[in-house]
């Protein structure tokens, strides 16, 4: 029953009456004002979204794009894009925790989930689903292309251009013991490092369903423009992949970058007749604005993930859509329709005359408790009422945020492995704890 603003603001001028919507300094303000108050009191669920997260999810990768509209107190369930089944099982829920708790506990046989703000961009962070933590892909879908733990270990590593001072860091570093250090001058606006003489490693389970993954960690903004990824089998016969931004969000950060590059034909150019089971040499080029000096660069572990595709359904935030179809949380013209079913529908016209009727009414009058209760008083108590209604009528379906893992010492709230009486401990013959 989607109605737009105009038909609102004609409605709207009834509940204000005498006054009038005209005499609001943002009336637009005020209509996204009442869509928020809304959404913090109620879930409707044909504001219901289905989203595909990234283009998979990989083994030992947990951050991914988020969409701008989900909010974490939203999100409906999470599912397996074969068949859009529920990752739900008995031993395996998929709970929604604390930032804190997700990673404490990410790797294991608990799926969990939580949604992360990180330099002023939402990401959702998730766990490779699996049974006792093998993974989304199953067990050992993986592949280590390079540990990047010394300049000499597997092959040596070597610079060429405007990068200067390769070391090894044995201080940070985000797997194993190390990671490789350098600088990038402004002597020009591109140079790189390479590995020539690698132990040749196989990429042909990855070609076409897989991603290789490395980190990079940044000491400054707007200097690198691209990064391109190569790899061959002999002298002219490989592949290069090049990306504008790292995997997990679309522009590049200070300190560590997740970079992805994607193994497929869209995205990757084939130079000769390059062999996919004999890949011994890589490089990675950094091309830059040549602007200004940045001093340790890092860059640690590459590696190569497949990935299964999973989504989201979630409550979205943003209620108005324009004539284009684009969904937006505030409204900013007379065209943008509402997208709420009928009893939604008449709380929103109820909590946009609120709204408007604190800017335009003078209240006067008081209840039978003596506080003030004129118009704009009545108005909210039916507010409130509807409210109250609404969620007797409808269930709502969002997973809650757990702060605890443990109750009763039982993991997650579900029963112990073996035993049913929801005790930490086994009282069996002996007594011992699990």
């Amino acid at each position: 029953m989607n109605k737009n603003i105009s038909s609102i603001l004609t409605s709207l001028n009834r509940k204000v009456s005498p006054g009038n919507v005209n005499q609001s300094k943002d009336i637009y303000g005020a209509l996204g004002e009442a869509g928020r108050n809304l959404l913090s009191m109620i879930k409707p669920k044909e504001l219901s979204k289905r989203v595909i997260i990234e283009n998979a999810l990989y083994d030992q990768v947990f951050r991914y794009k988020c969409p701008d509209d989900l909010d974490q107190k939203n999100v409906m369930q999470v599912y397996q894009l074969d068949g859009n089944r529920n990752t739900d099982t008995f031993y395996n829920p998929v709970m929604q925790t604390t930032n804190r708790r997700y990673d404490q506990h990410r790797i294991g046989d608990r799926n969990l989930f939580t949604v992360e703000w990180d330099h002023g961009m939402k990401f959702i962070k998730m766990p490779s689903f699996g049974q006792n933590g093998t993974g989304i892909s199953g067990a050992n879908d993986g592949l280590t292309i390079h540990t990047m733990n010394s300049l000499t270990e597997n092959g040596t590593w070597n610079v060429f251009g405007n990068v200067t001072n390769l070391a090894t860091d044995n201080l940070t570093f985000v797997a194993g013991t190390g990671s490789l250090r350098f600088d990038i001058n402004t002597s020009s606006t591109t140079g790189g490092i390479e590995n020539f003489t690698l132990t040749p490693f196989d990429i042909t389970d990855y070609l076409n369903v897989g991603k290789i993954f490395t980190w990079l960690n940044l000491p400054n903004l707007n200097q690198i423009q691209t990064i391109q990824f190569e790899m061959y089998s002999s002298a002219g016969n490989g592949y290069s992949i090049t990306v504008n931004s790292p995997h997990d969000t679309d522009a590049f950060q200070l300190d560590q970058n997740l970079l992805g590059f994607y193994l497929d034909s869209s995205t990757m150019t084939t130079i000769g007749t390059p062999d996919p089971k004999t890949i011994n040499h890589i490089k990675f080029t950094f091309t830059t604005n040549g602007t200004l000096l940045m001093n340790s660069v890092r860059m640690d572990n590459i590696v190569a993930r497949k990935g299964k595709v999973f989504g989201i359904q979630y409550v979205s935030n943003h209620m108005f859509v324009d004539v284009n179809g684009l969904t937006k949380q505030d409204p900013t013209v007379p065209s943008d329709e509402i997208l709420l079913e009928y009893e939604a529908y008449q709380i929103y016209l109820e909590e946009a005359g609120c709204v408007l009727g604190q800017e335009i009414f003078t209240d006067t009058g008081t209840n039978r408790k003596g506080q003030t209760f004129g118009k704009l008083g009545q108005m909210q108590e039916h507010l409130m009422q509807q409210y109250r209604l609404y969620k007797k009528r409808w269930k709502e379906e969002f997973i809650p945020e757990q702060q605890d893992m443990y109750r009763w010492g039982v993991n997650f709230g579900y029963n112990n492995r073996g035993q049913w009486n929801g005790s930490r401990f086994n009282h069996g013959d002996n007594g011992d704890s699990w």
